[in-house]
């Protein structure tokens, strides 16, 4: 019987018989004499080592431990209701805040820098006068200079989160590029970790005041630490208790901490001006302190003091300048952030630190000795009399300090951090954990070593001036100068996009920043330690580093931009796509409104889809040249979205911030 096959060369008859001798037939064992008289003449080769494989004994180990680990990093993920993306471009942490989320008016932005300014830090911030010759009056003169370079640094770095409603991840993005953004993004990170450390043991101290005031046992807890270590066992238990109580906070979402800075303004407003009031009047004044000391510092030494603790009392808040776009973008309206700022910055910024200095002074008067810190008053006032009223004092100032020290903790350090890491890797860290990271490594810096030993460390700490100056100077410079307030936010969510400049880093902004910091670095070696070298230029630069690092960087990346024109394809995007703006705000910035915008349209950037044109030569790309977008052939293969089936609510809760 024969069977008819077609194949590419024509139709073949095939006789059946010859299909037998095709079927696989059974394999014939050989006896053992044969084998051992073949193997000696069977020669090895590639085709035999591949069918024989060395099989490792540690094999199954190695694939046991492979599941494990896969299984832990899967259990570490953020779930995926929380987070609409793998890329460490876009999560919901990094998107335009909704404009029913924009709720802060004038008190809630009194309160960001109110907040900086009620609290134990301020409070002892003038100890450092007689240092560099000055005397109290001229020290506070000092604070109020700084106080108004302050407020220009700060609404000058409003706007990007005041026009577009973005944080400072995003700002870097715009600047420095997609990759360059991230040393920003790690210096930020790094400088909230010290100030989370610093704040936190403060906040220790506070929670110290309340524990007081309840036990005359815990009062007197001995100390069954190493001498040799620079805290005691009650310092410890009252370090852990605020590092505890400060982790709830986080559960909240960061647009809604405006309450807690609201209420911690007040409640310490009113626990200093309780202990000023009640120590003027049991001293029969303000003491001798406040006047006694005059300036020992004179002619140019005098000048340079000045310059010198400006630069100090910018550099120690500006962290919260540095942070300003991430609550801006919170504000109701730019006359909020405006009054809120320029009230909070010039009115208890200088009332504090007054606080401070009559606190010492009459101390000084009544008890023998000046107490800076408004924790040793207390301690001394129970120490001497544990009585009823001195424990309900030392109980709700204390509760009144530790708000404060909670709510300037998280905003100026926790939820800063949790928004850089959240950026960085989206996938297993959102804001909360990302702020519970900072928490937990803030103990391996011994933050007990900055106050009670000698450590120079609170002097390089006032000196992050150095580094975010010229930061925050080119962002001024690029926003004011160079885009004129432009910026296209979509693109900030693309990698070959606006703002990829040249392979992700824009070299100008770089530069300038290297430029405008690195004269000010040996003034911070010199300042650990004055025995380095003695260079009075390298010295007064450093005391002037504030003004002298900003001119240069803020011109120098001006001038490259001039004479190396960055390449402007997208100033602004046309659509408001994340719901940022009303309709009337979107159409006053030439945009279409998100009422308008299709459901196709959010839901392709939602996915980040975008079109991807074949990228020219040069580094400097144009945008929607996007590395990981899909091309038009990708979608049309795709089923079809019921886009018909979707509302615009469930699409907008998936940028929820």
């Amino acid at each position: 019987m024969s069977i008819k096959s077609n194949n590419q060369y024509g139709v073949q008859e095939v006789d059946e018989s010859s299909l037998k001798e095709l079927e696989p037939q059974p394999p014939t064992v050989e006896p053992s004499s044969a084998i051992s008289e073949h193997s000696s003449t069977v020669e090895e080769t590639p085709q035999l080592r591949r069918r024989l494989p060395f099989v490792s004994p540690l094999g199954s180990l190695g694939s046991s431990l492979g599941k494990t680990s896969r299984k832990c990093l899967k259990w570490l993920e953020v779930p995926e209701d929380e987070r609409s993306t793998l890329s460490f471009l876009r999560n919901p942490d990094l998107l335009p805040i909704k404009k029913e989320n924009q709720t802060w008016g004038f008190w809630s932005n009194f309160g960001y820098w109110g907040v900086m300014s009620f609290s134990v830090g301020t409070w002892m911030s003038a100890v450092s006068a007689a240092d560099y010759g000055l005397s109290y009056p001229a020290t506070i003169g000092t604070f109020i200079v700084g106080d108004v370079l302050t407020i220009f640094f700060t609404l000058a770095n409003s706007y990007p989160g005041l026009d577009w409603k973005v944080g400072y991840t995003l700002s870097q993005r715009f600047t420095f590029g997609i990759y360059g953004s991230i040393v920003g993004v790690v210096i930020r990170i790094l400088m909230s970790i010290v100030n989370y450390a610093s704040n936190a043991w403060l906040g220790g101290l506070c929670v110290n005041m309340i524990l007081d005031s309840w036990s005359h046992h815990y009062m007197h807890l001995p100390n069954t630490l190493s001498p040799h270590i620079a805290m005691t066992t009650k310092e410890v238990i009252g370090f852990i208790l605020f590092q505890v109580i400060t982790c709830f906070f986080y559960l909240m979402k960061p647009y809604h901490l405006n309450y807690l800075l609201i209420w911690s303004c007040a409640a310490c407003c009113a626990a200093m001006v309780g202990m000023v009031i009640y120590l003027t009047v049991k001293a029969h004044g303000v003491g001798d302190l406040f006047t006694s000391l005059e300036s020992t510092a004179k002619g140019s030494d005098y000048a340079w003091a000045w310059v010198y603790m400006i630069s100090y009392w910018f550099g120690s808040v500006s962290p919260g300048s540095v942070n300003q776009s991430d609550y801006s973008r919170f504000a109701s309206s730019k006359t909020a952030v405006y009054l809120g700022t320029i009230m909070a910055l010039l009115i208890p910024t200088t009332i504090v630190p007054i606080f401070g200095v009559i606190g010492a002074s009459t101390c000084e008067k009544l008890y023998g000795q000046p107490f800076w810190y408004p924790m040793d008053i207390f301690n001394y006032w129970l120490t001497q009399d544990y009585s009823a009223g001195g424990r309900a004092a030392s109980f709700f100032c204390g509760v009144a300090f530790v708000t404060s020290q909670i709510a300037y903790t998280a905003e100026n350090a926790g939820f800063a951090s949790g928004m850089d890491l959240a950026g960085l890797v989206p996938k297993y860290i959102n804001i909360k954990r990302g702020a519970l990271i900072c928490a937990a490594i803030s103990f391996a810096l011994q933050p007990w070593n900055f106050y009670n030993s000698t450590s120079t460390f609170l002097t390089v700490m006032s000196s992050f001036g150095v580094v975010m100056t010229p930061i925050i100077a080119v962002m001024i410079a690029d926003n004011f100068v160079i885009r004129k307030r432009k910026y296209s936010t979509t693109q900030a969510f693309i990698v070959k996009g606006e703002y990829y400049y040249c392979w992700g880093v824009n070299w100008r902004a770089m530069f300038a920043w290297i430029a405008g910091m690195a004269p000010g670095l040996p003034g911070i070696a010199w300042e650990v330690n004055n025995k380095y070298f003695n260079n009075v230029g390298i010295v007064n630069f450093y005391y002037g580093d504030s003004f002298f690092s900003f001119v240069i960087s803020f011109f120098l990346y001006w001038i490259l931009c001039l004479v190396f024109p960055v390449k402007i394809n997208i100033k602004r995007d046309d659509r408001d796509y994340y719901g940022a703006f009303t309709d009337d705000e979107a159409r006053a910035k030439g945009m279409i409104p998100y009422s308008e915008v299709s459901l196709e349209e959010i839901a392709m950037h939602q996915n980040n889809i975008h079109p991807s044109p074949s990228a020219p030569a040069s580094c400097e790309i144009t945008a929607h040249d996007e590395i990981h977008s899909k091309t038009e052939k990708d979608l049309q293969e795709q089923p079809e979205s019921p886009y018909s089936e979707w509302d615009k609510t469930s699409i907008a809760d998936r940028d929820n911030v």
